[in-house]
C-alpha cells in the first residue's frame, strides 16, 4: 500500500459544539508532486474503476481514530467531476473521546491536509527535468483505495515510513524500466537518473 499527502481542505460541517460530519479531498489529480526522489502525478481518470467498496476514513491513518467506514454506512467516498477523491464521515460519534480532539483541530483549521492509502494498478514513467530519465511517475490507474482522511503532517524524510515508500517507488520504477525500455539503453538511463538524484542531494 502507498500513502500520499495533499494540501487539501478538510472541514467540519454542522452547528453546535460537535459537527455532524467531516469532509475533505483525499487526493488531487493532475498535480505534479515532488517526492524528494522523483516526481509523481495522478491522471484525472486514474480513479475510474477503482475499488472503493471498503474504505476507512481515519485521522492520521490511526485505526484507533476511525471517523467512519463505507461498509458501515458511516462514511462516503466518491470521485468528483475533476477526478479528485472525496471523503465524508457523516455519522461522527460524539461520545468517542479518541476523536474529540481531532475534530476540534479540524474545526479550528489547525488540520488542513489530507492523505490516502491505495494500490497502483497501472503506471507510466517518463523523463523529469529535475530527476533525469524516467524520473517522473504518472499513475494512470488506481486499483484500490484502503483509507483516507485528515492528517496533521506528511511523513518526514527521516522516518522509516518515508524510507519504505521511497524504496517501493524506486523498485517499481526499475521494474517498469526493465519491462518497457530496450536493454541497450537501460544502463545509460540508470546512470543518468543516479547522477541527477545525487545532484539534488549535493545542492
Amino acid at each position: 500500500m502507498i500513502r500520499r499527502y495533499f494540501n487539501s481542505e478538510s472541514r467540519a460541517i454542522g452547528e453546535g459544539e460537535f459537527p455532524s460530519e467531516i469532509s475533505g479531498i483525499g487526493a488531487v489529480v493532475g498535480v505534479v508532486t515532488d517526492l524528494g526522489y522523483c516526481e509523481e502525478e495522478i491522471e484525472p481518470d486514474a480513479f475510474k474503476g477503482a475499488d472503493l467498496s471498503d474504505v476507512l476514513v481515519c485521522f492520521n491513518h490511526g485505526l484507533d481514530t476511525i471517523l467512519g467506514r463505507t461498509t458501515a454506512s458511516t462514511a462516503i467516498v466518491s470521485i468528483d467531476t475533476k477526478g479528485n477523491l472525496l471523503y465524508t464521515a457523516n455519522k461522527l460519534d460524539s461520545q468517542n473521546p479518541k476523536i474529540q480532539a481531532p475534530i476540534r483541530y479540524i474545526q479550528r483549521g489547525e488540520v488542513n491536509k489530507s492523505s490516502f492509502m491505495f494500490e497502483i494498478a497501472e503506471e507510466v514513467w517518463s523523463d523529469s527535468t529535475k530527476y533525469g530519465s524516467y524520473g517522473k511517475r504518472t499513475i494512470t490507474k488506481i486499483g484500490k483505495v484502503y483509507e483516507t482522511g485528515p492528517v496533521t503532517l506528511p511523513a518526514y524524510k527521516e522516518t522509516d515510513s518515508y524510507a519504505r515508500e521511497k524504496d517501493g517507488t524506486m523498485q517499481s520504477r526499475s521494474a517498469w524500466v526493465e519491462t518497457n525500455v530496450k536493454p541497450d539503453n537501460t544502463e545509460e538511463l540508470r546512470a543518468d537518473y543516479t547522477r541527477k538524484f545525487y545532484e539534488t542531494i549535493i545542492k
